[in-house]
Order: C-alpha cells, then structure tokens, then sequence
C-alpha cells in the first residue's frame, strides 16, 4: 500500500474537533414544573449547565470519528499494487519502417514470419498481461508519426489497432515518433513509452526528454539471407543499350547472386557473381535490345524482397530533338540550344511569300521523328497535308505567333495562372504590342492572358501536349528580357516530358514534382509490375490543392512500378512511368542505434533520457505492478456511515 498525498493530514483537525463539540456539549436535568408560574424560574435554572463534562461512549461519536477519520485517509489518496495491472496510461509505439518486413523465424520454431507479426504478437501479449488496467495509445511510423488509436479502454479495439498495422518502405520518422510519445506522457505521472522495435534506428533518440519511464522491447530477429539491388542504369551505346547492376550482399555469409535483367517484362539476359558477406559486386549486360523500361530481379528468395528489384527507363529522350521551323529568328534559336537540345533548323517563307519548298508533298520529311516541333510565326502550308500533318498530329507542338487579325494591348502586364511553363516567368517590364485574336481551340486553356485576351494557350490534343504564343516575338522585346531563355527552358521541359515519359527513381512516400496537363481532369497512381503488383495494391488517386491537381505528388509507398495516369475530358489518358523504390537504410542490418534506451520505472516522474540500446529489465516487485486508488472505497464506506449515524440520531441515541 502506499501514499498519494500526505497533505491530507490538513484535515485531522477535524477529529478534536469533533471531540472539542461532544467536550462542551450542554448537559441538563429534568426538572418537575408543577405551575406555569414557575417556568421563569426553571429557565433561570436552565442556564446553569455543565459545558465541560466528561466524554461518555456514545456511539453517535464513534461513527463522526470514524467518518472523520476515512476522510482525512481519503484525502492522502491512498492506493495498492497490484500485478500485471499495468499502468494508468501506456503509449506504444510500433517500429513499422520497412526492416519489419523481412522474414525471421525467431520463436517460431522452424517455421517462417516476418517481423512485423512477431512484433504485433509481442505488443498483445503486453496488452494482455502487462497493460490490463491502462488505457493505449498506438503510434506508428510512416512518413510522419501516426497516432492508431488514442487513450484507448477497450482492449479488444486496441488489439485491432495493432492487427491494422502495415510496414512503411520510405524513410520512417524515427525520432520523430518517439518526440511525440514524448509530448503525450510530458505532465502525467502515472504514465510508460513502451517501444517495440528490431533494433534499426535512425537518428539520435537519446537527444529526446521524457519525464516517464521508457521500456525498449527488441525482438530477438538475427541477421538472415539478404541480396540487395543497390542500383540499377541503363545507357544507350552503339552496340546497343547497356545495363549495370550493383548488388549488396548484406550477410554473414558469402552468397551467390544471379541477376536477371527484363526489357519491358521479356528476360533478356542473366548473369551471377559470388559475393563475400558486406561487399558489392558489378553485373554488367551489354547489347541488349531496346526497351522503353528495364528491370534488374535478383533470382530466388531471400529474408528481405523490398530490395530484390530495380527498374531503369530508356535514356533516348534525354537529348531532344528539335526541329525549328522558323523564317529566320536567331534569339528562338539560341534559346532552345541552351535548354541542351539538339535543335534542327528548317529555314521557311516569310508570311505571305511562295515558294517551291512551300508546295504541298515537295518538302522532305526529317530523318528521325522529332521529338519537339517548333513553329515560328505562320506554319507553312506543307504542315497541313500529307505526312508532315500525320507528323504534327503524333508529335509535340510549340507554335509562336502566326497570321491573322490582331488584338491591340498596348503593353499591359500579362496576368498568369499556375502552370509548368510559368514556373519562373513574370513577364515584368516586357512589352507585348498585340496579341492574336481567335478562338480558343478545344484543347486549349489560356495559361497567360492580357486584358481578358488570351496570349499564351496550353492543353493537350490527340495525347500531344501543345503550346503557343500568341504574339509574335519579333514584334516584343520579350526575347531581350532575362527572363526569355528561362521561359524556353520551361517550355521545351514541360513539352518533351508530358508525352509519357519517365519521372525517374525515388524513395517511397517521397514527394516529387509531377508535370500535370492543363486539360486533366483526373490522375492517379496505377501499380504495373514488381512488388506493388504482386501485393495488389489498388490504385491510388493523386493529391489535389485548392486549385485543383496538385503538380506536387507523392509517391506510393509499396516498392514497384507505377504509372501516373492523367486523364482529361474527352477521357485521353496521358501516363508517366516511376519507380518507388524501398529506403536503402532498412535494408542494412548491422544498424544497431545506441541511442536506444531502457529506463526503468523511478519515483517523482524526474526528467530523463534514452541512453542505451536494450531491453528493460523486469521489477518484479514493482515494475510488473500498477496504482490501484482507494479513495473511492473510502468515499463509499463514509457515505455508509453518515447513512447509519443518521439513523442512529433519529432514534434517539444521541443523547
């Protein structure tokens, strides 16, 4: 039994007083009045009493005591202990980063786990034997800290809580999780942090104050068979496209690794190397045949499959080709070779001259399809007919002014509305004289207008993204701003990329930029090979702001190959390829934190901190034991008494 309070001492002044009442309690003797003449006598007599006599046994006074007595006990909040009843409040927290998803066959006997089970297994039996009396509360770690379920009393919600719980393969907020279990206990003293992990921590928990205590609890998981695909590349050569694959092997043991190599889901080659324990070997594959994605699988299983595969895209188009189709515009032109391109001029009629080249079929096709036309001023009449119409209509288009009647805006500042091409441009101190005035096409949306005109358009058209200004630049001083070469860069990017390419390798649960068409209407992120596939994970709708599609996205966090799939109103769909790939971290194994900490229970709720990796020793004595208050017993059996001593007064016995 122990103490809450011993300020409740305060209120045993109440008992002398109680004795202090009964001490000068008035006593008096009968009297016979045989007259009503004698009353004022008798009431002269009546004053005459004793105030201080001897205390009697009365039991009226033993049950005031009594009460009194409970009261004072009350009022110090006394408690027991109890075993196994835990206590008032206990925060888990769930290690759920993506080590957990490897296999183990710890306490399984010869059978296989993961992880993540073992540790679900371990933190219900805590439940059950160690927290019976305490309200949960369940963190997780993904991202950000996740609170499951919050103070919870129903233990039977609290297992489902921890049933819910999935492994996370992006960079897990460690710390992050434990600060906030930190701030959860921070002004309870009746509180424990109980932290179920498997070792791994990133991070420097012992820079984190707690002001209860902490009991780390690690699951016996030993270093197994691990191979991991650490990266991956494919680059184009004469002789064909050549891949590079650096695999890990992250055991004790060497290990032989076999490595096979797809072109758009067809296996194209194989190769193996031994590997010692901690060391990486180089797999190279030459002459391969093209494909628009690569993937690299390491052949067999192993304890951990988040790190088994890694994809890598055609790097064709990261030199685009330009064909520029222009009367002569020497600003254009250098400011599409500094965006790095590899610009092809094809030099045409100014407006309203004809000539041979401009004769429908006479003027020859590139050699290699474009990936980028560009198209300075009025498009010549050969672009209308034939293949080159055929070329237009599969091909990205930029076009910059052209024939028609004009809009006079006499230098007004453009107003923008948010779009990749008007990333960086403000178009402050430029002068635009006039503006073309048509009709909007269907595809289009005005990205930059002047006094209600549209001067810049953007959209999409046959799954092509297009672009045009509607003025001509020969006629601004726009090519003279700082800002032109910079616009250029942006428009040349946003074209090449927003034909389906590829967005590249990232960590799950990042956030990327994500190029988003001005006509979509809808996107989301489609699952289409490796893990995420094989999981069945369901697609996932991309993230929105206030103004619709957010161009900053987050990536899915299952490992696998995703497509961002945009979709606009005539129901086009226009798809970008990434790869989500697992954290680097969570594969290591020898990431033993020191910083983890066990500190076991003490008195006064002190402020301490994590200081070494292990798990807390049990206090048989106390440890394993929780508050049990007494103070609504006691109420109770006052409540009792004052009920009996009022029937004690109301017979009589007072007296």
């Amino acid at each position: 039994m122990g103490i809450g309070s011993w300020l409740g001492l305060w209120f045993g002044l109440s008992i002398p007083a109680i004795l202090a009442m009964y001490l000068l309690k008035r006593k008096f003797l009968d009297t016979r009045v045989p007259s009503h003449l004698l009353w004022q006598r008798v009431l002269k007599n009546l004053e005459a009493n004793r105030p201080w006599q001897k205390l009697q046994n009365r039991l009226l006074l033993w049950l005031q005591l009594l009460a009194a007595a409970l009261l004072i006990f009350a009022l110090m909040k006394p408690f027991i202990w109890t075993s196994g009843g835990g206590k008032e409040h206990v925060v888990l927290v769930a290690d759920t980063s993506g080590s957990m998803s490897a296999v183990t066959t710890a306490g399984t006997g010869q059978s296989s786990e993961k992880r993540l089970e073992q540790l679900k297994r371990e933190m219900k039996d805590y439940i059950k034997r160690d927290a019976k009396n305490s309200e949960i509360t369940l963190l997780s770690m993904s991202a950000e800290p996740s609170v499951v379920i919050s103070r919870e009393k129903d233990h039977s919600r609290a297992v489902d809580a921890v049933d819910s719980l999935q492994p996370y393969f992006g960079k897990a907020s460690y710390d992050e999780t434990l600060s906030l279990a930190s701030a959860l206990t921070r002004d309870e003293t009746d509180a424990e942090v109980v932290v179920f992990t498997d070792g791994q921590w990133r991070g420097n928990p012992s820079s984190i104050p707690f002001q209860v205590p902490v009991r780390v609890v690690t699951l016996e998981s030993p270093v197994g068979f691990n191979l991991t695909l650490q990266q991956f590349g494919v680059k184009e050569e004469a002789g064909g496209t050549t891949a590079v694959a650096v695999v890990k092997n992250n055991s004790e043991a060497p290990k032989s690794a076999e490595v096979n190599v797809y072109g758009d889901g067809k296996l194209l080659k194989t190769a193996s190397a031994e590997i010692k324990p901690g060391t990486s070997a180089t797999l190279t594959f030459r002459a391969l045949t093209g494909a628009e994605v690569y993937k690299a699988e390491v052949d067999g299983q192993d304890d951990y499959a988040a790190d088994n595969e890694a994809y890598a895209f055609s790097q064709s188009a990261d030199t685009p080709r330009i064909l520029l189709l222009t009367p002569g515009n020497l600003f254009l032109e250098k400011g599409l070779q500094l965006t790095g391109a590899e610009v092809v001029k094809m030099t045409v009629p100014e407006a309203g001259e004809d000539t041979l080249s401009d004769q429908p079929g006479e003027t020859a096709m590139p050699e290699k399809k474009p990936d980028l036309v560009v198209i300075d001023g009025k498009a010549p009449s050969f672009t209308s007919q034939g293949k080159w119409k055929k070329l237009l209509e599969r091909t990205p288009v930029w076009t910059l002014g052209g024939g028609g009647s004009k809009v006079a805006v006499n230098g007004a500042q453009p107003k923008l509305v948010s779009h990749p091409v008007n990333r960086y441009a403000s178009y402050s101190g430029v002068y635009i004289g006039s503006v073309l005035d048509q009709k909007l096409p269907d595809w289009a949306v005005a990205i930059a207008s002047i006094e209600n005109h549209p001067a810049i358009i953007a959209g999409s058209e046959n799954g092509e993204p297009r672009l045009s200004f509607l003025f001509n630049l020969q006629e601004t001083d726009f090519p003279l701003s700082s800002e032109f070469p910079i616009v250029v860069h942006e428009a040349v990017s946003w074209l090449t990329e927003s034909g389906g390419k590829s967005l590249g390798r990232f960590t799950a649960g990042s956030r990327i930029e994500v190029p988003i068409a001005a006509d979509t209407v809808s996107a989301r992120w489609v699952a289409k090979d490796g893990m995420a596939k094989d999981m069945k994970v369901e697609s996932q709708e991309a993230d929105t702001g206030e103004k619709g599609l957010s161009a900053l996205q987050q990536i899915p966090p299952i490992p696998g190959l995703y497509a961002f799939e945009q979709t606009n109103n005539a129901g086009e769909k226009l798809e970008y390829l990434a790869e989500s790939a697992a954290d680097p971290y969570e594969a290591q194994r020898d990431n033993k934190n020191e910083g983890l900490a066990a500190i076991s229970e003490h008195a006064g709720g002190a402020e301490t901190t994590a200081s070494k990796a292990s798990q807390a020793p049990s206090d048989k004595s106390r440890g394993e034991q929780s508050k049990v208050p007494l103070t609504t017993l006691l109420a109770g059996l006052v409540l009792l008494i004052i009920l009996v001593e009022w029937g004690v007064y109301q017979r009589g016995r007072s007296i």
